[in-house]
């Protein structure tokens, strides 16, 4: 059964987003990355990996997923955020969506297991799995032409939902069962915008 041409575009129109989120992220890590995980940072690279290679030997590419492995200078930390920035303007593009995405996945990854607490917050790890999940979403091809591409994949569809749904459960629940008065009380939300830890100018309105 081919899928309703809705899904094509709402495709179309989410790996664009997602490509924009990918692009900010990278971009904020070029500039970072070396105050944060550089030879001279707050949390050297090289000294996380070099605790963790005696110690686990052949089982650290699964303990510490990371490309960082073949090489930690702060040449190789600096490139790989910019590379990654490179791809999601190809992403947006529309160029080679498949292999892109696996690349964008797999750099980012690398760059928040060397970062540590740095990128261990859960818009990271939202960003890392919707990125993994859009890989089953692409279409194929180096240059997918709109009506020519393949479909959607229902799997990557249902789990997308899957995901969606654990976001904003969660995300209550946690609230929720704070114990904070006000979001029991539902009156939180007149305070949480101007509160919140990294506000924005918008807000205060």
């Amino acid at each position: 059964m081919t899928p309703p041409p809705p899904l094509f575009a709402i495709r179309w129109l989410f790996l664009r987003l997602l490509a924009l989120s990918y692009l900010a992220a990278f971009l904020s890590l070029a500039v970072q990355i070396q105050g944060l995980a550089g030879s001279q940072g707050i949390l050297p690279a090289h000294t996380l990996l070099d605790w963790v290679r005696p110690r686990a030997g052949i089982e650290r590419y699964w303990m510490a997923p990371t490309l960082f492995w073949m090489g930690d200078s702060d040449v190789a930390l600096g490139a790989v955020p910019i590379a990654g920035a490179v791809l999601s303007v190809l992403l947006f593009v529309g160029v080679a969506p498949l292999p892109i995405l696996v690349s964008s996945w797999a750099l980012y990854l690398s760059l928040a297991v060397v970062s540590q607490v740095f990128l261990g917050y859960q818009w990271d790890a939202l960003l890392l799995e919707t990125g993994l999940l859009a890989v089953l979403l692409a279409p194929g091809g180096w240059w997918p032409r709109p009506g020519r591409e393949s479909p959607p994949s229902p799997v990557a569809v249902w789990l997308f939902r899957w995901l969606l749904f654990r976001l904003m459960f969660g995300s209550g629940v946690v609230k929720l069962s704070s114990g904070d008065p006000t979001w029991r009380g539902l009156t939180a939300l007149r305070y949480h915008y101007w509160t919140q830890p990294l506000p924005t100018w918008v807000g205060w309105y």
